[in-house]
């Protein structure tokens, strides 16, 4: 049960990532590009989107280089500290991640459909407690 409901789960994003692609390609988004413009959004500091992306800090990096050429994000030195970069979302920025949010949403809405109000509103709970980082639990 436990390997089933795991490739359910990958089955799930990787249909939503499916059906989201052409249009994030549309907004010129590669596919983990909305996440990362989210994560940009929240912190504005490349080391907290790798923690929060798990991804290498070099991929990051070239990512953010990229989104810098498109336009979307605006790199500067942090005033605080002047070794570090911060980086925000410009005006074009925010509207791509919005559009790549509705669109993200919109394919998992057309999947939420399936389920009665009900079920949806269990799903969202059990799905916010196993989604929740807690301590792991060390076995003597």
């Amino acid at each position: 049960m436990t390997w089933g409901l795991l490739t359910n789960l990958w089955r799930l994003s990787r249909g939503l990532r499916e059906e989201a692609v052409p249009y994030l390609e549309h907004l010129g988004l590669a596919p983990t590009d909305p996440w990362l413009l989210a994560e940009i959004e929240r912190h504005h500091y490349p080391t907290e989107a790798v923690r929060a992306m798990q991804m290498p800090a070099p991929t990051i990096s070239q990512m953010l280089k990229r989104l810098e050429q498109a336009g979307l994000v605006v790199r500067s030195l942090d005033p605080a500290d002047l070794r570090r970069y911060r980086f925000v979302l410009t005006e074009t920025g925010q509207t791509v991640l919005e559009e790549s949010r509705q669109h993200i949403l919109k394919a998992l809405e057309r999947r939420l459909e399936r389920l009665n109000p009900q079920q949806r509103r269990q799903f969202a709970e059990w799905l916010e407690i196993l989604a929740r980082e807690e301590a792991p639990v060390l076995k003597e």
